[in-house]
């Protein structure tokens, strides 16, 4: 029987989700035409990042995923942590080593690989690609960057991820089409669906007006997209 238990739903998604954004602000970091304070600022807010690993991590003491697993998590988490006091510290607009960055990605990328091993769908990715793409954006507005593009590129990739999930969602729900199943999980489609929709509406609407991008309505935005995603995922181990 499949454990659909609070934390065995939403530890995946706090888990990868922050490492898939992360993985977008390393390439930014590397590949970015970004100035000084921009650099800076961008490594300040990831904070943001070791922050939900760290409550991933708390909530995966609460699952069968293994200690070592964990073990590794910790140490990223803690090295982050760690990277964000010295970048703290530098005067200005100094920015530390991108490479001292990118060694957060083999222990984060350990931890996300023992959490994508539990799973019982690798659907888990759906969902995981647009919280991330949406963590991501939140950060780089909250640091200010004037990386236009990224405004428009990941707002798209979240929209057509989310077009793709409803499509594997309707496949999932029409081979299985029992009565009781669909009494079931009836609540959560219909939280899921207004979650969905509006944070996705919340999120693509500066791209449809004159506005800049709001950190405020980003978050809320954020926050929603979240929710819906966990609701989604939910569905799909149900069903699956």
């Amino acid at each position: 029987m499949i454990d659909i238990s609070f934390y065995n739903i939403v530890v995946p998604i706090l888990a990868l989700s922050p490492f898939f954004a992360f993985s977008i602000l390393c390439l930014i970091l590397k590949n970015g035409q970004l100035c000084p304070g921009q650099h800076s600022r961008i490594q300040a807010e990831l904070i943001t990042i070791w922050t939900v690993i760290f409550v991933s991590l708390m909530m995966a003491v609460e699952t069968s995923l293994s200690n070592w697993f964990i073990g590794v998590g910790v140490i990223g988490g803690v090295y982050g942590i760690l990277l964000s006091i010295w970048q703290g510290k530098l005067p200005n607009k100094r920015a530390i080593p991108d490479k001292a960055i990118y060694g957060a990605l083999l222990p984060l990328g350990l931890y996300a690989i023992g959490i994508f091993s539990t799973q019982s769908t690798p659907f888990i990715l759906l969902p995981v690609i647009v919280t991330g793409a949406v963590l991501a954006q939140l950060i780089l507005v909250k640091a200010k960057h004037r990386l236009v593009a990224f405004n428009q590129l990941l707002p798209i990739i979240g929209v057509i991820v989310s077009v793709l999930s409803l499509v594997i969602l309707g496949f999932g729900l029409f081979e299985n089409d029992s009565a009781s199943l669909f009494e079931q999980i009836t609540p959560e489609l219909y939280w899921y669906f207004g979650f969905l929709f509006i944070g996705l509406g919340l999120w693509l609407l500066p791209l449809f007006t004159s506005d800049e991008q709001s950190y405020t309505l980003l978050g809320v935005a954020t926050f929603l997209v979240l929710i819906s995603q966990i609701l989604w995922y939910e569905v799909v181990v149900i069903i699956g």
